[in-house]
């Protein structure tokens, strides 16, 4: 289930996959000037690609590697050609989500394993034609939790460093 909003040049798209015809978790994904920020999970990587039509994306930037942000990363790469970057730390799960990120039964019901990605480190700005985003690493809800901020128009995307309302799950590569 996707519900999409405008927000000035950037269009927010909501997700979560719907079990008996509810949605569950929901998690958030950010489109501006060809930048797609997160992918969602698995469940809903069809309806992501369906949302994005005609609207470029040249880059992906995953703001952590959990199953929730990553989960349209390879239909990205694959189908659109999109550059996928992310911290370093991210990059083996982004390789394997298998083989390096073991998911708890919820985590598998409600977001599912995304398929492989081949990301690249990302470095300290990235460049849309519009747009210039530093990157600020922010461990804590992940080691490799980064945020992007764009100075001129103080926009910070912050992916699961701040969770609005209540985090209801605690992991253990969490540092509060």
């Amino acid at each position: 289930m996707l519900k999409l909003e405008a927000i000035g040049p950037v269009t927010k798209i909501k997700l979560a996959r719907a079990l008996f015809g509810r949605p569950f978790y929901f998690t958030t994904a950010y489109w501006v000037d060809g930048l797609f920020i997160d992918t969602g999970c698995a469940y809903t990587e069809g309806e992501i690609m369906r949302a994005l039509e005609g609207m470029p994306v040249e880059f992906v930037v995953n703001t952590h590697s959990h199953e929730d942000h990553i989960g349209a990363n390879a239909a990205l790469q694959e189908k659109r050609g999109a550059k996928i970057l992310a911290h370093s730390l991210a990059l083996p799960v982004l390789a394997d989500p298998r083989g390096n990120q073991l998911l708890q039964p919820y985590r598998r019901i409600f977001w599912g394993y995304p398929r492989s990605s081949e990301g690249q480190s990302i470095g300290g700005t990235v460049e849309t034609e519009h747009y210039r985003f530093q990157v600020i690493h922010t461990p804590g809800h992940s080691p490799d939790h980064i945020c992007l901020y764009e100075p001129d128009e103080g926009w910070l995307f912050s992916g699961d460093l701040y969770i609005g309302g209540r985090d209801r799950a605690l992991r253990a590569d969490y540092d509060i």
